[in-house]
C-alpha cells in the first residue's frame, strides 16, 4: 500500500512538471507573436523579446521535457548534445558563410 502511494505521488509530480512545462512553452509562443501583430514596440526591441523567448524556450523544453540535467549519469547525453549543436553550428554559419562569399565573388561576364 505504501509502495502504490509513493508510485502515485511521483507520477503526479511529474504530471504536474509537464503540465507546468506546457504552460511555460505556451506563454513563451504567445509572448513574441502578439509583440509582432500588435506593434506595440519598436523593431528591435521586438528582435530581442523574439530570440530571448526562444533562448528561454529552449531552456525549458531541455529541462521539463528531455530531462537533461536529471541527474550525474547524464554526463553522455551533455556530451552528445553539445557535440550535435556544435556540429549544427558550423554546418548552419558555415554554409552562410559560403553563400556569402559565392554571391560577394562572383564574377558576370
Amino acid at each position: 500500500m505504501n509502495f502504490c502511494n509513493y508510485k502515485n505521488k511521483n507520477y503526479n509530480k511529474e504530471t504536474k512538471s509537464y503540465i507546468v512545462a506546457f504552460l511555460l512553452s505556451l506563454i513563451l509562443t504567445i509572448i513574441p507573436f502578439l509583440s509582432v501583430k500588435i506593434h506595440f514596440f519598436d523593431i528591435k526591441i521586438n528582435y530581442f523579446i523574439i530570440i530571448f523567448s526562444a533562448l528561454i524556450q529552449i531552456i525549458v523544453h531541455f529541462l521539463y521535457f528531455l530531462h537533461l540535467p536529471d541527474s550525474s549519469n547524464d554526463y553522455w547525453n551533455l556530451m552528445s548534445l553539445l557535440f550535435s549543436l556544435i556540429i549544427i553550428f558550423i554546418i548552419v554559419f558555415g554554409s552562410i558563410w559560403v553563400m556569402y562569399n559565392l554571391n560577394h565573388h562572383v564574377v558576370f561576364s
